[in-house]
């Protein structure tokens, strides 16, 4: 019976992290991906390592009508609501372009960078260097979940 009580309890707690993050970022979700499929790479993004800097950072990408990705950081990350990222679609998963670095002292540079999407297109790397250094990266999905089902849920 302890164990069961303990599986509802976890159970109960993911729901209900998962209700507050998507309460959170629901106005966003709507502005930007309102009953749209989406690419590879569009939605919301947690960071989950970084081989300088801190984890945590929610980011977006999103598609522009120049066919570009924009990333954009919504939450926990150095630098909120500027656009951080800018890549061009090379295949489902691999995207290029190029990214800021930002300095403690809010200076930054842009430099080239590259993401490779998981197969299964719920994680992401992400490498760029500059200034003699090569910055990594490693992101997991958090909106849509399941990519693949929101695009087919569209298409009924």
């Amino acid at each position: 019976m302890k164990i069961i009580t303990k599986i509802i309890i976890i159970a109960f707690n993911l729901f209900y992290i998962t209700s507050l993050f998507s309460f959170e970022f629901e106005d966003v979700i709507k502005k930007t991906f309102s009953n749209k499929k989406l690419d590879s790479i569009e939605g919301l993004w947690q960071k989950t390592y970084a081989n300088q800097g801190s984890t945590g950072c929610i980011t977006m990408f999103y598609k522009t009508k120049e066919n570009l990705f924009n990333q954009i950081h919504i939450d926990s990350c150095f630098v909120i609501d500027k656009v951080t990222g800018r890549q061009r679609k090379i295949n489902e998963n691999y995207y290029e372009g190029e990214n800021a670095i930002y300095f403690y002292d809010r200076n930054s540079t842009w430099s080239p960078s590259n993401i490779k999407i998981s197969k299964n297109l719920n994680t992401f790397s992400i490498t760029h260097e500059g200034q003699g250094n090569t910055f990594t990266e490693q992101w997991k999905r958090v909106w849509p979940e399941d990519l693949i089902r929101h695009n087919q849920n569209l298409e009924n």
